[in-house]
C-alpha cells in the first residue's frame, strides 16, 4: 500500500472516493473522480465496472484517511496491489489548498 499527498493529484489522476454519498454531494475534489461508498464496495467489482486498467493506480480518498486505507486492503486482499491512499483525505486535500466544491 502507497501514500500520496493531495497535492500530487492531477486530472489524469484515477481517484476513488470511498466517502458516503452525502458527504461527497456537500464537499468533493475539483478534479475527476468516482464516489463508491465503501459499504457498497467490492474492489473486483468496481474494476470490472470501470475498466481499469492494471497498470492503474487507484488513488482512494475518504475524510481524513482511515476508509481510504481500509479501502486500500480490501484492494489488496482481492490481488490488486496498485492503490494509493490519500493522506489526510479531503481535510488535508483542503489544507494543501487544492479546489474544494461546496453544495
Amino acid at each position: 500500500m502507497r501514500f500520496i499527498k493531495p497535492i500530487s493529484l492531477n486530472v489524469n489522476s484515477f481517484i476513488l472516493d470511498v466517502r458516503s454519498q452525502e458527504e461527497h454531494q456537500n464537499e468533493m475534489l475539483n478534479l475527476p473522480h468516482i464516489c463508491k461508498d465503501i459499504n457498497e464496495l467490492d474492489p473486483l467489482e468496481f474494476i470490472r465496472e470501470n475498466k481499469v486498467a492494471k497498470d492503474t493506480t487507484i488513488n482512494i480518498l475518504c475524510s481524513s484517511g482511515g476508509r481510504a486505507s481500509k479501502a486500500a486492503e480490501m484492494f489488496e486482499k482481492a490481488g490488486i496491489d496498485n492503490v494509493a491512499v490519500i493522506i489526510g483525505g479531503i481535510v488535508e486535500a483542503e489544507y494543501e489548498g487544492m479546489d474544494i466544491i461546496r453544495h
